[in-house]
């Protein structure tokens, strides 16, 4: 059996989205939900909060299960952007796990905030869980352009706290198509692009902010409208 990893996303349905007339709940459950699937190909062993479920009763769930690590998935609103990740406190055994899920995350959101980790041990699924705990606002869904992104892009985001986690642990990250990262596999090739830019200097700083999370085979291509 695998490293065990409890998901928790938001159950915060009445959080509506700038776009697409949907919520907080409804898609952190989608990143969720690829996250765990993710993990698993992985090797992780994973338990995912039930859609909806109360935060109490999340918190009991993982207490008995007994997870190496506890997640909270969540998106922001206030007016920001960008990527934040919170912890009880930035004890070393708290931030080895928090510094490369945020690395991992905001490399792949639009937002460009750093945030960075914070402390908020006032945080019920911070200080009630007997598992290290890392609570992440994926990036800010009151912004219309920001929240149609993360609807889109669900998968993406799973993905990217998939391999952070990967990285906290220090497991190999698999792709959906089975091979693992820093290895290459001959025949077609299939990019994801993460962001598209009409700056150059835009483009450069978001390609450096990719390739720091772990995403070295990243690269800009130009194309002409």
């Amino acid at each position: 059996m695998g490293k065990k990893i409890y998901i928790s996303p938001s159950n915060q349905n009445g959080n509506m989205y700038a776009y697409g007339s949907t919520n907080e709940m409804e898609q952190c459950n989608r990143i969720a939900d690829a996250a765990k699937s993710a993990l698993e190909r992985c090797g992780f062993t994973v338990k995912k909060a039930a859609k909806g479920q109360a935060m109490s009763a999340s918190i009991s769930e993982s207490n008995a299960w007994k997870p190496d690590l506890h997640i909270c998935i969540h998106t922001n609103a206030g007016g920001g952007q960008g990527t934040m990740c919170m912890v009880y406190s930035k004890a070393a055994e708290n931030m080895k796990y928090a510094q490369p899920i945020y690395d991992a995350v905001q490399a792949v959101t639009p937002g460009k905030t750093e945030y960075g980790i914070r402390e908020y041990p006032e945080l019920a699924e911070l200080n009630g869980t007997s598992a290290a705990a890392v609570y992440t606002e994926v990036d800010f869904h009151d912004n219309a352009n920001i929240a149609k992104w993360i609807i889109n892009n669900t998968q993406t985001v799973g993905e990217a706290f998939a391999k952070g986690i990967c990285k906290a642990f220090g497991v190999s990250y698999k792709t959906s198509s089975g091979t693992q990262s820093g290895t290459t596999n001959k025949g077609t090739l299939y990019r994801v692009q993460v962001g598209a830019f009409s700056d150059k200097n835009n483009a450069d700083a978001y390609l450096k902010k990719v390739k720091a999370a772990g995403f070295n085979d990243a690269f800009i291509t130009t194309v002409k409208n």
